[in-house]
């Protein structure tokens, strides 16, 4: 039963899947730069093959999401996820471990990307429904910002953390930490006492794929779940675009030093954290469907900032600002569509709706890049990110056509009542 109300940092079971999502995080950032400089620096890999070593990480995002929540709502979620944080820290203690028996070879990096890609998408699918079933409804959007407050601390924090355990340990024992940081996580995920209620049976003979269909409908066909998924994946479509050409021009147009750069984009991150605090005091006020729109509307001004500041300090600080906040509004809308997701969701379906949310959105994160290449190729750098964040708006739009700029609040799945 979710846990009744009270401060959440007070409530065990919550703090536990806090700190061991915290720890798993910045663990995985860790590894997410060490493990390219094995390959770079231990192995002599070629660009060919260091970008191959990254689509081997990214690929079961597409492969295998959409199994993987059919498979979250056939069992219970925490031992599966216990399974799949093992079976990550294995992977990954396989390449710090490698020079006892041979040595570290490319073939293998290959299987461990694929092995830990595919164990994350596991996980992730079962561990986004875990805050509702722990606390309940009524601190669903407190509950999520606190998880989402972890990633953001994992975000500004692991980089740097994976900087110097390179330089301290070596790539491939850096690699080493976050094989233990999956180790600490299914501790703690262990160490719950929450008692998963048990899933609802299956139709006798029901197979994998009637019921992958099951929640590509669900999804496709709910108003609300049909309109924030396309939301998501054109903001991620376009975000994907701007990402990849932002580093490219503020060196190369507005002469900033990668040092700047970087530090810029870790001021940004501190955005995600604060915003991530102050989320539900924020959806009180405006309500989850304010905190949406006025989430996403945000985006195309902010985005804007970077193409159209001067060279020089300020336009450097102007640059920061706007990033900050537009890191800490897209965090608030981040917590009310996660919220609401999980609210309007049968809880029988909660892993498929999150999975076919995630191979929607993660498909056009491939895709725009490519389409923003053709288009700087074709416009150029500055009037490219300017086209990408004005259409920004298009997110915004989405949602205003849909019934959500209707609603204050979202109405629950009776389920929840």
């Amino acid at each position: 039963m979710p846990t009744p109300g009270g401060n959440l940092w007070k409530q065990r079971d919550f703090v536990l899947l806090w700190s061991g999502q915290t720890v798993d995080q910045l663990g995985s950032q860790v590894s997410w730069l060490a493990l390219p400089l094995v390959a770079i620096v231990t192995l002599h890999a070629s660009a060919f093959e260091v970008a191959a070593l990254g689509a081997a990480g990214a690929l079961p995002v597409l492969v295998v999401s959409l199994p993987a929540g059919a498979v979250v709502d056939r069992v219970r979620r925490r031992p599966l996820m216990i399974g799949c944080a093992v079976g990550c820290a294995v992977a990954m203690g396989s390449i710090p471990l490698a020079p006892a028996v041979g040595h570290v070879t490319l073939a293998q990096l290959y299987a461990v990307a694929v092995v830990v890609g595919s164990l994350t998408v596991v996980f992730d699918a079962a561990a986004a429904s875990l805050p509702l079933l722990l606390v309940g409804r009524e601190r669903l959007v407190e509950a999520t910002g606190r998880m989402n407050t972890a990633r953001g601390i994992a975000e500004m924090a692991g980089p740097s953390a994976g900087g110097f355990l390179v330089g301290v340990l070596g790539a491939a024992r850096a690699v080493g930490i976050d094989a233990g940081s999956y180790v600490l996580s299914a501790g703690t995920l262990a160490l719950m006492r929450f008692r998963e209620p048990k899933p609802e049976p299956r139709a006798a003979g029901a197979r994998l794929r009637t019921e992958i269909r099951a929640g590509l409908r669900l999804v496709l066909r709910h108003p609300l779940l049909r309109a924030l998924a396309l939301a998501d994946a054109v903001t991620t479509f376009l975000l994907a675009g701007v990402n990849a050409f932002w580093l490219l021009y503020v060196i190369t147009v507005l002469h900033w030093s990668v040092r700047v750069a970087g530090l810029v984009y870790g001021l940004s991150l501190i955005g995600g954290v604060l915003g991530s605090i102050a989320a539900r005091r924020v959806i009180d006020r405006v309500g989850m469907s304010g905190a949406m729109v006025l989430g996403t509307f945000l985006s195309a001004p902010l985005e804007t900032v970077t193409p159209l500041v001067a060279r020089g300090h300020a336009g450097q600080w102007i640059v920061a600002l706007a990033f900050t906040s537009l890191t800490a509004t897209g965090m608030v809308a981040l917590t009310a569509t996660t919220s609401v997701r999980q609210l309007v969701c049968p809880p029988d379906m909660l892993g498929r709706m999150t999975a076919t949310n995630r191979f929607l959105a993660q498909g056009l994160r491939f895709l725009g890049p490519l389409a923003a290449g053709g288009l700087a190729t074709w416009l150029g750098l500055r009037p490219t990110l300017l086209i990408l964040a004005g259409a920004t708006l298009l997110p915004g739009l989405i949602l205003l056509a849909s019934p959500i700029r209707s609603m204050r609040d979202v109405p629950a799945h009776e389920a929840y009542a």
